[in-house]
């Protein structure tokens, strides 16, 4: 088959859907290739039996009237789907605590005050950082625009203005790992019950930050119908006369011209096909990229020593259960319920030990009543996990290096989802078993597999000190013509890098191709209004 696009997007996530929806918009011919045989990547999401399931998502941030994931969607359709505000956002439960975080913080700020009195000048002192917090991020959207895509000459005045506006930020910044935590926290409060409240985070501004986005009333659940309604719509904005998707298309290689990418082989039911095409986007898994398409001579030095030394966001253990009664009849509501045990330490609650690490529930069929049927209910679990637990889950790997899952495999997977359903069981009160109908339960081999994410991360690398200096984040390859476009190229994640780097995937495709519409995109970002206006 020959054929010719003028933008190949590789995979289907938030990402390469809404590069594809801008491009075409602005007259680009866009193809999309995608492995799966459905679109959405992390949002993908999954049915059974009449019950639906979010496959990766606790909440969304960045999505009220004010968010710059509304901002980029108005642009394309006042229709996008609507999220759900929280109004209780998460209870933290362990042995010594049972505090809720709702949409008005300052109602735990008087409970903690209550349940310590004596450090009722830390915990107001830290209220008002995260309050300092909040304020940076609502100017979000002045980061947006990559500065890949900006002119020389504006970089001096654009680091200016981006330290002024982060300058709240720096004093917590450089708090990471488990002794910087605890050293930034004792900049507040010393009672060692009170700062085992904090006792799963990474870094210091992870403690702050979910109280800041509290104070913005920026928590958001995915819209009715879960969070797989935010791909499908995004497909219903492509312009079809420009655009189109093929899925189970799996992408083998690259023909190069000059160094350029001059068109993507790919395979579609066992054959191979070509399409030549001017850019490539990848949307995708940027350490496949490098290692199985891109020439070794145009890899970065040292990218996999990096890559080997980043700190990455851990994959999951997801339990998505089928219940025989509505949630709330097992005293599961709105928020998410943060499991932990006091005594662990920061490493063993993201350790991927099922009997150590925090685990997350959600009840998503308490807000949307579309995800079950009547009178049912639906629980998803989350547990932080690596892909080198127990020899790599005890699969074995075929000659194509792809993990087989065995009933070994298929056994470690059952007794960890044992572990924890008895752990969420004993805080709950709850015999969970008797009540459900049917789980399904992913490891971080099942997230390589439909993903082909390294390690099965959730959500790439993590933002800090560290990631930052070794430049792991990147828009612009060594291949002028070739732009990462997946959360590969933030550090971060979630819906709202993902839509960041969409954007700026396709804003960098039209600064090289067109300088107009390049113009144009920014315009109508930077104004808010629709992109044919």
């Amino acid at each position: 088959m020959s054929e010719k696009k003028d933008v190949v997007i590789i995979g289907a996530g938030v990402s390469g859907l809404l590069a594809a929806c801008i491009l075409s918009r602005m007259g680009k011919n866009v193809l999309i290739l995608e492995k799966h045989n459905i679109i959405g990547g992390y949002l993908q999401g999954f049915e059974r039996k009449g019950f639906v399931f979010d496959s990766a998502i606790h909440w969304l941030n960045q999505y009220n009237d004010e968010g710059t994931i509304t901002r980029v969607f108005r642009m394309l359709n006042s229709n996008f789907p609507k999220p759900q505000p929280m109004q209780r956002i998460q209870l933290h439960l362990t042995n010594k605590h049972r505090y809720l975080l709702s949409d008005k913080p300052d109602e735990l700020k008087k409970q903690l005050i209550l349940d310590f009195p004596h450090e009722k000048k830390g915990i107001e002192k830290f209220f008002k950082a995260a309050k300092k917090i909040a304020n940076v991020s609502l100017k979000f959207h002045a980061f947006f625009q990559s500065v890949e895509s900006k002119p020389k000459w504006q970089m001096p005045f654009f680091r200016m203005k981006q330290l002024s506006i982060i300058y709240p930020l720096i004093p917590y910044a450089l708090y990471g790992g488990d002794k910087g935590v605890q050293k930034g926290l004792a900049k507040f409060f010393k009672d060692p019950d009170l700062l085992s409240l904090f006792c799963t985070e990474r870094d210091l501004l992870s403690c702050l930050f979910p109280i800041a986005w509290a104070y913005n009333k920026d928590y958001q659940n995915p819209p009715i119908g879960g969070s797989q309604a935010i791909p499908k719509w995004l497909e219903s904005q492509l312009n079809m006369k420009h655009a189109e998707i093929r899925l189970s298309s799996d992408v083998t290689g690259f023909e190069w011209e000059d160094d350029k990418i001059s068109g993507v082989y790919y395979t579609h039911r066992t054959k191979t096909n070509f399409v030549a095409c001017d850019y490539v986007i990848a949307a995708c898994d940027a350490p496949f990229l490098y290692k199985e398409l891109v020439p070794e001579k145009y890899v970065p030095k040292d990218f996999f020593n990096i890559l080997s030394e980043a700190e990455l966001y851990s994959s999951s253990v997801t339990l998505s259960i089928a219940l025989n009664c509505p949630a709330e009849a097992l005293g599961f509501g709105h928020e998410l319920t943060l499991i932990c045990e006091d005594e662990n330490s920061r490493d063993e609650h993201s350790s991927g030990d099922p009997h150590k690490s925090a685990i997350s529930v959600l009840a998503p069929s308490v807000r949307d009543k579309t995800l079950c049927p009547e009178g049912t209910g639906t629980l998803t679990i989350y547990v932080p996990a690596w892909l080198d637990y127990e020899n790599e889950w005890m699969t074995e790997k075929n000659s194509k290096g792809q993990f087989v899952r065995t009933e070994a495999y298929k056994e470690l997977k059952q007794r960890f989802a044992d572990v924890v359903l008895d752990r969420v069981s004993e805080k709950m009160n709850k015999n969970l078993r008797q009540h459900i109908l049917f789980m399904e339960i992913a490891t971080p081999i099942t997230y390589q597999r439909y993903t082909r994410n390294y390690q099965g991360t959730m959500m790439g690398a993590r933002p800090g000190k560290k990631n930052m200096q070794s430049k792991i984040a990147h828009y612009q390859t060594p291949v002028s013509n070739l732009i990462i476009g997946s959360q590969w190229a933030e550090l971060g994640g979630g819906v709202p890098i993902a839509v960041k780097s969409g954007f700026n995937a396709a804003l960098m495709i039209l600064k090289k191709s067109d300088q107009i519409k390049f113009k144009q995109l920014l315009t109508a970002f930077k104004k808010g209004i629709p992109i044919k206006e």
